[in-house]
Parts: structure tokens; C-alpha cells; sequence
């Protein structure tokens, strides 16, 4: 892939490249869970509503006390 495409002209040149930049995106993503969180999905302790896919299609705050509360309530 070309160093100088952005996201948005990706989806026009070539529909496989968008789905790998959205599938990076969306791990960068989770790297911004908060520390407990990463660790009680390590354990297999995390609620049943956190899932990959929950993650990834409902998206979640960058800032760890907002993540607690939406976390909190599944």
C-alpha cells in the first residue's frame, strides 16, 4: 500500500486495503482499555458483555473512568 493514501481514499482504490486499515483501527482501539480492564479479559474475569465485538462495533471512551461506567452496567 502507498505510504501517501489516507483512509478516505482507500475505500476508491481498493476495498481489501480498507478493511485492513479498519481491522488495525480497530486494535489501536483497544489499546486504550484501562489497565484493569485488559487484565480481567487476560483472566477471563471481564463481564459477559465485553466481547472483541461489542468493543470494536460499540466503540468506548478514551478515558478510563467513563470506560468503568459503561462497562459497569453490562
Amino acid at each position: 500500500m502507498d505510504d501517501d493514501r489516507t483512509r478516505e481514499s482507500v475505500p476508491n482504490s481498493d476495498q481489501t486495503g480498507y478493511r485492513q486499515i479498519s481491522g488495525i483501527e480497530a486494535v489501536d482501539d483497544l489499546a486504550t482499555l484501562a489497565p484493569e480492564v485488559l487484565n480481567a479479559i487476560a483472566k477471563g474475569e471481564q463481564p459477559e458483555g465485553i466481547t472483541s465485538d461489542y468493543l470494536i462495533k460499540t466503540g468506548f471512551p478514551a478515558i478510563w473512568s467513563e470506560q468503568r461506567q459503561q462497562f459497569a452496567s453490562l
